[in-house]
């Protein structure tokens, strides 16, 4: 995590913050971006860029600019996953500038970040069973890139204790949507996109099922336990709102 939270800050250390560094009128003063302006970019604290995260590029700075906080934005997002407004629009701003025709070396250390803190959540001790953190991290993914598969693909592959923990709680906290509606929870899904449709033929798939070891898995304990029968249940769903 160390190395790859590294390798952005040199990636974008070729993005300066200038002197062009402004912010919409009625709501962002020249104070404010001097704020920002002035210190290391790796002193800058969760307190300090938490407006801007909300902010950037659509009212204040460019897409340059973004680039420059970006290492620390999403170091930040580690310690900080569940205190800014919602991690989707943190991470939504890739899209918004638009991330996919960023230089290559650009793209690579982004994922390469993203693929550890994917792990680092799979990782993240889980207690109870309807905690949201892993739903959290996989919308905010879902809503910086075009594809989720590549972490599906990584959460079946993590066969511990802990990764069938988190997608039983995924389960849990969006069983009520996918029974009635068919979609995911969190309203920061874009129920039309690409990561939507992963993620909703994922939870249809074998790879899913065999994932937990049926009803008796001693995983599953407590209130985990009740995700198996609410799988099934969400399989059955889904399969029938599609004939």
């Amino acid at each position: 995590m160390h190395d790859a939270i590294d390798n952005l800050y040199a990636t974008f250390a070729h993005c300066r913050i200038g002197d062009d560094f402004t912010g919409c009128d009625c709501c962002v003063g020249p104070e404010h971006s001097a704020k920002l302006a002035a210190p290391p970019l790796r002193e800058l604290t969760y307190q300090d860029l938490e407006r801007y995260s909300r902010k950037a590029i659509s009212t204040w700075g460019n897409v340059r600019h973004f680039k420059h906080f970006l290492p620390r934005l999403l170091e930040l997002s580690i310690e900080h996953r569940d205190d800014f407004l919602d991690l989707a629009v943190v991470f939504g701003k890739l899209k918004y500038a638009q991330f996919d025709s960023w230089p290559q070396r650009e793209r690579d250390a982004v994922n390469r970040f993203f693929d550890e803190y994917w792990q680092y959540q799979l990782d993240d001790p889980i207690v109870g069973a309807f905690e949201e953190s892993i739903d959290t991290v996989l919308c905010s993914l879902a809503n910086a890139l075009s594809s989720v598969q590549g972490f599906l693909d990584a959460w079946i592959a993590k066969r511990t204790d802990n990764a069938q923990r988190h997608l039983a709680a995924f389960i849990l906290n969006n069983e009520d949507t996918l029974l009635k509606k068919g979609r995911l929870t969190n309203s920061f899904w874009d129920t039309t996109g690409q990561p939507h449709i992963e993620v909703v033929n994922w939870l249809q798939s074998d790879a899913v099922y065999r994932f937990f070891d049926g009803p008796d898995d001693p995983v599953l304990v407590e209130d985990f336990a009740y995700a198996w029968p609410q799988l099934m249940a969400i399989r059955s769903a889904l399969a029938a709102n599609q004939t």
